[in-house]
């Protein structure tokens, strides 16, 4: 449950109805396609004569899906978010809602990957470290320059002084 409120837009009883409704064990979904159709997120597809008509998404579980929306609802208000991009690129082609079921789509896809290999979110858009570093930096030069390890010299510069 831990790992998946690391996703932007999860918090913590969305990510205990996700555990509810997926459960821990994915053996019963070789891909995350079969979860995907199973929880009723996957794109429909009506082709005739060779073009590929709209279609409504699949019927799946209706608590999953619901609650997946909601999460991509979230995730999309979140900034320097990869599901952010991806549903602002979609509601320019196929609108609003149907942008939010296709986040809701990828975000099961990335649930699925999390589950699988057991280990937490890492946005491909954002490095968190480095935005860590950068929020903290300031604070942690300041207590090293009050314990005096840092210490400016002559010219300026810090240098470090270990006692």
């Amino acid at each position: 449950m831990r790992l998946l409120e690391t996703i932007p837009g999860v918090d913590r009883a969305s990510a205990c109805a996700i555990m509810v409704e997926v459960g821990t064990d994915l053996s019963s979904f070789p891909k995350a396609k079969h979860l995907a159709a199973w929880a009723g997120l996957c794109p429909g597809n009506r082709e005739s004569a060779g073009k590929r008509c709209h279609a409504p998404t699949r019927r799946g579980s209706k608590v999953l899906r619901s609650v997946l929306v909601e999460c991509a609802h979230g995730a999309v208000r979140t900034h320097q978010c990869q599901f952010r991009g991806y549903h602002q690129a979609l509601t320019v082609r196929r609108g609003y809602r149907r942008a939010i079921v296709a986040t809701a789509h990828k975000m099961l896809r990335v649930i699925f990957a999390i589950l699988r290999d057991g280990t937490p979110y890492r946005d491909p858009v954002t490095d968190c470290e480095a935005m860590l570093v950068k929020r903290n930096a300031p604070r942690w030069i300041r207590l090293l320059r009050d314990h005096g390890v840092l210490q400016r010299g002559p010219d300026g510069t810090m240098r470090i002084h270990f006692a």
